[in-house]
This record gives C-alpha cells, sequence and structure tokens, in this order.
C-alpha cells in the first residue's frame, strides 16, 4: 500500500512538474502571438481570446494527463523516454494545429463595399496570399463583359466582400484620416483609426 501510494505521488509530481514548464511555455508562446500578430486592437476583430484559450488549454492538459497516465518510477527509464517522448511529439503537433487555427484569426484586408468596412480574416479569404490591405470593392457594371462572372459567383455564395478580382487597393493613409471608420467584424463593430504606426482598432 505504502509503495503504491509512493508511485501515485512520484506520478503527481512528475505530471505537476510538466504542467508548470508546459504552463510557462504556453504562455511565452501566447504572448509572442498576441503581440506580433494582434497588435493595435487587432484582436477585437474576432472572438481571439476564448479560440487562444480553448486551444493552449487543450494542450496544456493533455500533456500532464498522458505523463501520469503513461510514466511510473516502476518502468524503466528507456521506456519512461519513449513514453515521454511520444507525449511531447503528441504536444508538438497538438500547438502546431493549434497555432494554424488560430493564424487563421488574423486580419486578412479590410473592403469598402456599399459605404460600409468590412474585415475578412485569413481563414475566409480565396486568395494564396494574405497580405493585409484595404480597398475598395469596385462592381462590375451590368451588361459589362465581367458581370456575368460576378453574377455566377453570387450563385456559389461567394460574398462581394471575398470577390478579390473587383478590388481595387487604396492607401490606409487615406482613408479614415478625418474621424475613425467603423468597421464590420465577426465580434461586432470596431473603430478604425490610421495613425503613424498603421492602422489601430478600438
Amino acid at each position: 500500500m505504502q509503495n503504491t501510494l509512493k508511485v501515485y505521488r512520484t506520478k503527481f509530481v512528475w505530471s505537476f512538474i510538466h504542467f508548470l514548464v508546459g504552463g510557462l511555455f504556453l504562455l511565452l508562446v501566447a504572448t509572442w502571438l498576441f503581440f506580433s500578430w494582434f497588435d493595435n486592437g487587432r484582436y477585437l476583430l474576432t472572438d481571439l481570446v476564448s479560440i487562444t484559450v480553448i486551444i493552449l488549454s487543450i494542450d496544456l492538459i493533455i500533456g500532464p494527463i498522458f505523463n501520469f497516465w503513461l510514466l511510473s518510477p516502476l518502468k524503466s527509464k528507456r521506456e519512461n523516454t519513449i513514453n515521454f517522448s511520444c507525449i511531447l511529439i503528441m504536444q508538438v503537433v497538438s500547438l502546431g494545429y493549434g497555432i494554424t487555427q488560430i493564424d487563421g484569426q488574423r486580419l486578412a484586408y479590410i473592403v469598402k463595399w456599399q459605404n460600409s468596412y468590412f474585415t475578412v480574416l485569413k481563414s475566409e479569404d480565396r486568395r494564396a496570399n494574405h497580405d493585409e490591405a484595404l480597398y475598395h470593392f469596385n462592381e462590375p457594371t451590368v451588361q459589362s463583359n465581367e458581370r456575368a462572372f460576378y453574377e455566377m459567383m453570387i450563385k456559389n455564395a461567394i460574398p462581394p466582400i471575398e470577390m478579390y478580382e473587383y478590388f481595387v487597393e487604396v492607401s490606409a493613409s487615406n482613408e479614415c484620416k478625418d474621424s475613425p471608420c467603423e468597421v464590420i467584424t465577426k465580434s461586432g463593430l470596431v473603430k478604425l483609426e490610421n495613425t503613424k504606426n498603421g492602422m489601430v482598432f478600438y
């Protein structure tokens, strides 16, 4: 009985250390992601916080659970090393997948359509490249050569704000310079202002 308690105590200590180290690492990753990808209020454009918490929490919890389950002082060092390596590989793959999901929540572009500004995220962008930019939507006129293709995309449920074929890029410094613009996002209305540091959302 005493040996069993000692084994479980050791397993708990190992799992707790794994939890602390993993938590510190994920905190650093989350901080880097926030200040690299979602600075100047870009986190307001999507439900980023809840998505990130869910993704990172799963990665944080899954490691210590498998640590407690697979590692044991009764096993050989070689067996524990193999099991721990498998746990780390699983966590790295899980974290990589999570980061790609978070990356999809980054701002791809803003388009002005029918006098309103809309944000489109990378996961919604039909383009191969996702360089952040500001566009005006130039709807093709009726009976023009491009109108048939435009109407075909409408029938295929592609919204105009994703039809990059009809975008005209404009300088961000020429937009919202006199007063903040209201931008329609997944999270509601967000104000956009152009500053020396670029676009700022609040």
